[in-house]
């Protein structure tokens, strides 16, 4: 038995939007927001910094028995893979397979090594 499993796409928070449907994606987020209820993150990075905030909705359910609760509070920066989900709703969504905590990142540092790194490939 083999297993073909897809590397995620490393992007910016803000290059969400343009992805397709379905793509897995590796970003980094602040969590501004948890709504137990839905079990959603809104997570936010505001890089390259613009006047429109820049949010994505990452569901976490699958993840609930493994999640620490640092990685759920409000203002701690985490990194996530997950696929892109397209909605009826406007925004952005995504559904989480894994978050991990991103430990005392520089926010623009990471943006601008993301930058550098797509420019080199």
């Amino acid at each position: 038995m083999s297993f073909n499993l897809v590397p995620a796409n490393l992007v910016l928070l803000s290059e969400l939007g343009s992805v397709a449907d379905g793509s897995k994606v590796r970003f980094l987020g602040c969590v501004d927001e948890y709504v137990v209820k839905t079990a959603t993150l809104r997570l936010t990075h505001d890089y390259p910094p613009s006047s429109v905030p820049r949010v994505a909705h990452v569901n976490i359910e699958l993840l609930l028995e493994s999640i620490k609760r640092k990685e759920v509070d409000v203002g701690a920066w985490i990194n996530v893979i997950g696929y892109v989900e397209r909605r009826k709703e406007k925004g952005v969504f995504v559904q989480a397979i894994a978050v991990w905590d991103a430990g005392n990142v520089h926010p623009e540092a990471y943006g601008d090594a993301v930058m550098k790194r797509k420019d080199a490939e």
